[in-house]
C-alpha cells in the first residue's frame, strides 16, 4: 500500500513540475494563451462528507435507504492551467449491502431467502486528472459562480471488516461542481463512481466489476497565487538596451561639452578682463553657458556623473557672486499626468538646488527654481526633456 501511495504522489507532483520545466525553455514562460504559474501557485485543499452506496452482486436486494453509508473526502490538488488540473484524494468510510450466502463481510443471520446483511469499511486513495469545462469553453473568470469539472483517475482501494481485508486497484470517474463563495473559498459537490473488481467484497458472480457510488459536499480552500494571466495581457517590449546605452553615452558627452563650454567661457571672461585692464576700457559682462542634467523616466535622483558635472558648474557660479541663475526643471509630456509631472519636475529642481547649496556652498540667493512640469518642452524627444538646465538669468 505504501509503495502504491508513494508512486501516485510522485506521479502527481511531477506533472506540474514538467509543465513548469517546459516553460523555462519557452520565451516569457508562455503556455498556450496563459502564462504558466510557478510550482507553488494554484494549489487547493478540499474536505467534505456525504453518502455512498455499493453496487455488488446481490446488493440490490435491499432498499436504497438501507444501503446508504457515510462517506468522507480529503483532497489536495493543483491547477496547471485554468482548464487542466491534478488531484490526490482519500475517500471512503463504509459500505452496506446484501450477500446471498455467508461471506467474510456478512453480518448477522440470513433471512428466509438466504440473504445476509453486509457491512465493511472502505478506503480509496486515487489520483485524478481534472478538466474544468467552464474555463475550457468560456475562458477563465474568477467571478464565475459555478465551475463544472469532470475528472477521471486511478488508485488503490481497500476494504476491511470482521478481521479481514482486501486490496484492489480501482478506477474513478466523476463530476465536481465548484460553487464560488469568494476568491479563496468554494463549496465543492463531488459526484463519483469507483470501479473495482468484485473481489473487493469477496463476492463472485457474473458482474465482474462492482461500483461504489459517492456524493459528498465540502469546502475547498485555494492558496495564493490564485488564477492565471493571459499571454495577450502582457506588453511585449523589444529589447532596446542598445539604444538606451547610446542615449546614455550621448547624454554624458553633452554634459561634458556643456561643462567644458562653461570653463572656456570663464577663461574668455578672464582674458577679456585682462585686456580691459590693459586698454583701460570696460567690457560687458560675459554670458555664461548652460548645464543640462538628465534624469531617468519617473525619477528625480542624481547620478554620480551628474553630481560631478554640477560640481564643475558650481565652480563657474562661484566666479560670479553677483549673478543670478535659474534652475529650469521639466518632465517629458509623453508619460505621466500634468499634475504628476509638475511634482516630478519640482523634485528634480530641488535635487539640483540642494546639491549646489548644501554640498558646493552656492549662495541660495543666486538660485531660483523654475519647475514647469511638462508644460514646456525645451528639446525634441521625450528623453531629452527629463532634464534640469542651470541657466544664466541675465
Amino acid at each position: 500500500m505504501k509503495k502504491v501511495f508513494m508512486i501516485m504522489m510522485v506521479s502527481l507532483l511531477c506533472i506540474p513540475s514538467f509543465a513548469q520545466d517546459e516553460t523555462v525553455i519557452e520565451v516569457q514562460n508562455v503556455k498556450g494563451p496563459y502564462i504558466t504559474n510557478g510550482f507553488w501557485d494554484n494549489w487547493f485543499v478540499t474536505a467534505g462528507g456525504g453518502v455512498q452506496i455499493y453496487f455488488g452482486e446481490s446488493d440490490t436486494y435491499g432498499s436504497i435507504g438501507k444501503r446508504l453509508a457515510p462517506a468522507l473526502d480529503i483532497s489536495v490538488g493543483k491547477w496547471i492551467t485554468p482548464a487542466v488540473g491534478v488531484r490526490l484524494q482519500y475517500s471512503g468510510l463504509q459500505a452496506k449491502g446484501w450477500t446471498h450466502g455467508l461471506l467474510p463481510y456478512s453480518d448477522g443471520q440470513p433471512d428466509s431467502k438466504g440473504y445476509y446483511k453486509e457491512k465493511f469499511n472502505t478506503m480509496n486513495i486515487h489520483g485524478d486528472f481534472l478538466w474544468n469545462i467552464s474555463n475550457a469553453i468560456g475562458g477563465e473568470r474568477i467571478d464565475r459562480f459555478w465551475n463544472f469539472v469532470p475528472y477521471a483517475g486511478f488508485g488503490f482501494a481497500r476494504s476491511g471488516g470482521n478481521g479481514t481485508s482486501k486490496n484492489e486497484l480501482a478506477a474513478n470517474a466523476g463530476l465536481l461542481h465548484n460553487l464560488r463563495l469568494s476568491d479563496a473559498v468554494d463549496i465543492s459537490i463531488d459526484m463519483r463512481a469507483m470501479f473495482v473488481n468484485q473481489r473487493f467484497a469477496f463476492t463472485q458472480g457474473s458482474k465482474g466489476v462492482n461500483v461504489l457510488g459517492t456524493v459528498t459536499a465540502g469546502i475547498t480552500y485555494k492558496f495564493n497565487t490564485r488564477g492565471f494571466k493571459r499571454a495577450s495581457d502582457l506588453i511585449v517590449v523589444e529589447d532596446n538596451t542598445r539604444y538606451v546605452e547610446q542615449i546614455a553615452m550621448l547624454e554624458d558627452m553633452l554634459e561634458k561639452a556643456e561643462v567644458k563650454r562653461s570653463a572656456l567661457e570663464m577663461q574668455l571672461k578672464t582674458t577679456k578682463a585682462e585686456l580691459n585692464e590693459v586698454n583701460g576700457t570696460e567690457m560687458p559682462a560675459p554670458l555664461l553657458g548652460n548645464l543640462a542634467i538628465f534624469f531617468e523616466i519617473g525619477k528625480a535622483d542624481l547620478t554620480e556623473k551628474s553630481i560631478i558635472n554640477i560640481g564643475y558648474m558650481a565652480d563657474v557660479i562661484k566666479q560670479f557672486p553677483t549673478k543670478n541663475f535659474v534652475i529650469f526643471a521639466s518632465a517629458d509630456k509623453e508619460t505621466g499626468t500634468p499634475e504628476f509631472n509638475m511634482e516630478l519636475s519640482r523634485k528634480r529642481g530641488e535635487a539640483v538646488y540642494n546639491l549646489l547649496v548644501e554640498k558646493y556652498g552656492i549662495d541660495p540667493n543666486q538660485l531660483k527654481i523654475e519647475a514647469v512640469g511638462s508644460s514646456q518642452q525645451k528639446f525634441d524627444g521625450a528623453q531629452l526633456n527629463r532634464v534640469v538646465v542651470i541657466e544664466d538669468n541675465e
